[in-house]
């Protein structure tokens, strides 16, 4: 029995060993893959902070970019108005020497500015006898008139394509009552 004891006992040892020897194993597999996805960790963090730089880098560039394209428009502007000031400069000095005709001078420079507005795209949102649009028109007044027509502008609106620039400030057409026909 002793015999038998000592054969389980060499047997309980035999799988102890063989036990340890397979969990070690196992530890040095899982500690290869520890060290693996330790530098997997590694190249993606690299790979990240190196895209958020470049995202940052990209970021500034584009704001750089929309501010030198904000001021060349602004510059394209103004160089386009020039003339207009210039004009009517010529039609101040032009109505000292000769009163009456300022406003001929006035419509001049008036037909140069629609000119240049309409060289940047820019037109004239449609206005009397054309039908209301609150898109384009502000009403700000009912005059007699065809009803939900424009029946007068009182300041011109513009538009760049279907962008509107500013409205135009309109009164808008309304039937007479026939308590109002009467009183005329």
């Amino acid at each position: 029995m002793e015999k038998e004891r000592e054969e389980t006992q060499q047997e309980q040892a035999a799988q102890v060993e063989q036990d340890l020897k397979a969990v070690g194993e196992e530890a040095i597999a899982l500690e290869q893959r520890l060290l693996a996805v330790e530098e997997e960790l590694r190249v993606l963090k690299d790979r990240y902070v190196r895209l958020l730089a470049d995202f940052d880098n990209y970021r500034k560039r584009m704001e750089e970019e929309l501010r030198l394209r904000e001021r060349e428009g602004i510059l394209r502007a103004v160089r386009a108005l020039l003339p207009v000031l210039d004009d009517l400069e010529r039609a101040l000095e032009f109505a000292e020497a000769n009163p009456e005709s300022i406003l001929k001078g006035v419509k001049a420079v008036r037909e140069g500015f629609f000119r240049i507005l309409a060289g940047l795209g820019i037109e004239e949102v449609p206005g009397e006898g054309e039908a209301f649009d609150p898109r384009y028109h502000e009403a700000i007044g009912l005059l007699p008139g065809e009803p939900g027509k424009v029946a007068r502008v009182f300041q011109r609106g513009f538009r760049l394509g279907e962008a509107l620039v500013r409205p135009a400030r309109v009164a808008v057409g309304e039937e007479k009552s026939p308590e109002e026909e009467g009183v005329e």
